[in-house]
């Protein structure tokens, strides 16, 4: 274990900048949420919202099943399943970071060519992510007790964030020596986190409603999902040594487990290695590499990023088997509970159709996938520019036919997500009974401008501000999501942070009458920015 203690305080060092803005990022969604709910919302509103929470299966799923109608519980309802992501993505981000980003850069070699004992690089990344998890909770709580929350409930909410973030961080762990690049470990681990939220959100949208639709009592797949451990503790809403709390229990024995892996697959595997090799290359050159020289970058570009967009396209058509199976049965459910399905009458044409509603929060994901997928085809053109610019611009290659080829591929990838979401879900509906091809088409469709504006974010990112390739984007996608997704509870005075968000303009295809300005307004910004792209990446220097 020698040299752990040096090992430490580099990772440290090196992460300061990214745990202050994870920090920040988490306890302040939680602080704008404590003060916009709190501000906006009497206790007449909390209830109608918690009502309208345990009537709608799609916000089950979105959201969380709700305990109670106190200020604390609604807001902890709000919030808690995506502080429970964004503690998880930044746990397996940093396990991957300081591990197999270490070794594919050459960093481990050269940490391991000195005097550091055999598991100190390890205990190092251990140590740093948990210092690192204990800020950012520690920070939440501090926030929650000093905005006059329980105290009680405040470090119970922590706990259930640690929780989360623990077995992220082993699990990231797991995925680097998993797999042989740091984006495939990357990938991996954030579809372990994603599956916790999802499974999560299942076993909520699946709940039992209380008689007076102020409690839901969540069904069996929550226990599936670390996630859903912290949810049933409902912290503000339950004594904290009730058993509802006792789901914080399974959380020590799970991230034992995890950490048992990590350490018999490190005892194991050479310095570089992993559980599955890397794949080797083609002997010859696919149709497109050997072809005209004008083709030869769409050809790289496909195979480089291929294997990416068959990744999501994998995990849209996984999903989009869950809503086949899921709708019906949600549907059945609320058509078994009178009351409950006379309460989402009143809602409206749209909450009427429970199925509807439900697949469209099922796609909300899929468009976030798919708006992920097209980004990220256009940001690994920096990677590429970086690695092996020069080569490539020493053939008869153009600059803009470079450009253009990652936009393709991407434009394949976001389309064939949302295609692979609506393919298997239409078909699987279909088997049951259940046409809804029209209806998912349409769902599928409307998220299309998104996927455009993502693309173009990508694009222009890496044209104008190619220094902030690793982070900005995901900033900028994640980011405006969450902004659209919890304005609404900030109050009017925040309107103007929901209409920032593209999230916020997809149209509802399910109404009577859609509104699809916003959507051509997105097509027109996404159009705009990849003309300006393509302008000045064609006119700058091939790295700056």
């Amino acid at each position: 274990m020698d040299g752990t203690r040096l090992l430490l305080g580099a990772a440290l060092r090196r992460d300061r900048l990214s745990i202050l803005l994870w920090a920040l990022g988490v306890a302040g969604l939680w602080a704008a949420v404590v003060g916009g709910v709190g501000a906006a919302f009497d206790e007449e509103s909390r209830r109608g919202l918690v009502a309208l929470l345990s009537a709608q299966p799609a916000l089950l799923l979105l959201r969380g099943a709700p305990a109670g109608v106190g200020l604390s519980a609604v807001m902890f309802v709000s919030t808690y399943a995506y502080l429970a992501v964004m503690v998880g993505l930044m746990m397996t981000f940093f396990a991957v970071r300081h591990s197999r980003g270490d070794e594919d850069a050459g960093r481990a070699e050269l940490v391991r060519g000195t005097a550091v004992g055999r598991w100190a690089p390890l205990a190092a990344t251990v140590l740093a992510g948990a210092i690192e998890l204990a800020l950012v909770c520690g920070l939440t709580a501090a926030v929650s007790i000093a905005l006059g929350l329980d105290a009680t409930g405040s470090l119970l909410m922590a706990a259930a964030l640690a929780g989360v973030g623990a077995p992220a961080l082993l699990v990231g762990l797991l995925a680097a020596q998993a797999l042989p690049t740091s984006r495939a470990a990357n990938g991996a681990a954030a579809i372990v986190v994603g599956a916790w939220f999802l499974v999560r959100g299942i076993g909520d949208a699946l709940g039992e409603p209380s008689a007076d639709l102020t409690r839901v009592e969540a069904a069996w797949p929550v226990w599936f999902s670390p996630i859903g451990w912290g949810a049933q503790a409902h912290p503000f809403a339950d004594p904290p040594w009730s058993p509802d709390a006792t789901p914080l229990l399974l959380l020590p024995p799970t991230a034992l487990v995890l950490a048992a892996l990590v350490v018999l697959l490190e005892s194991r595997r050479e310095l570089g290695g992993s559980l599955l090799p890397e794949r080797g290359g083609r002997a010859s050159a696919g149709a497109l590499l050997g072809a005209m020289p004008w083709s030869a970058p769409l050809g790289l570009s496909a195979r480089l990023l291929s294997g990416a967009a068959l990744a999501w396209m994998l995990v849209a058509a996984a999903i989009g088997a869950i809503a086949g199976r899921l709708a019906p049965v949600v549907a059945g459910a609320l058509a078994d509970n009178a009351g409950l399905a006379r309460i989402v009458a009143t809602l409206g044409a749209e909450g009427a159709d429970t199925e509807g509603v439900f697949l469209t929060a099922l796609a909300a994901f899929i468009g976030l996938m798919a708006s992920a997928a097209a980004m990220q085809a256009a940001l690994r053109l920096r990677h590429e520019e970086l690695a092996h610019g020069e080569l490539v611009l020493s053939a008869p290659v153009r600059r803009s036919g470079w450009l253009a080829s990652h936009l393709l591929v991407g434009v394949v990838a976001g389309l064939a997500t949302l295609a692979s979401f609506t393919a298997v879900a239409g078909a699987s509906l279909s088997a049951a009974g259940d046409d809804r091809w029209d209806q998912l088409v349409a769902i599928a469709g409307a998220h299309v401008p998104l996927v455009a504006v993502y693309l173009a974010v990508g694009a222009a990112i890496v044209a104008f501000l190619p220094g902030a390739v690793a982070w900005l984007g995901w900033v900028l996608l994640i980011g405006l999501m969450l902004a659209g997704d919890f304005a609404p509870l900030l109050g009017e005075q925040w309107e103007w942070i929901e209409n920032l968000s593209p999230f916020h303009w997809v149209a509802n295809p399910l109404d009577p009458d859609p509104d699809w300005t916003g959507t051509w307004w997105l097509l027109a910004i996404a159009a705009t920015l990849l003309v300006a792209a393509a302008l000045r990446f064609s006119r700058r220097d091939a790295v700056v």
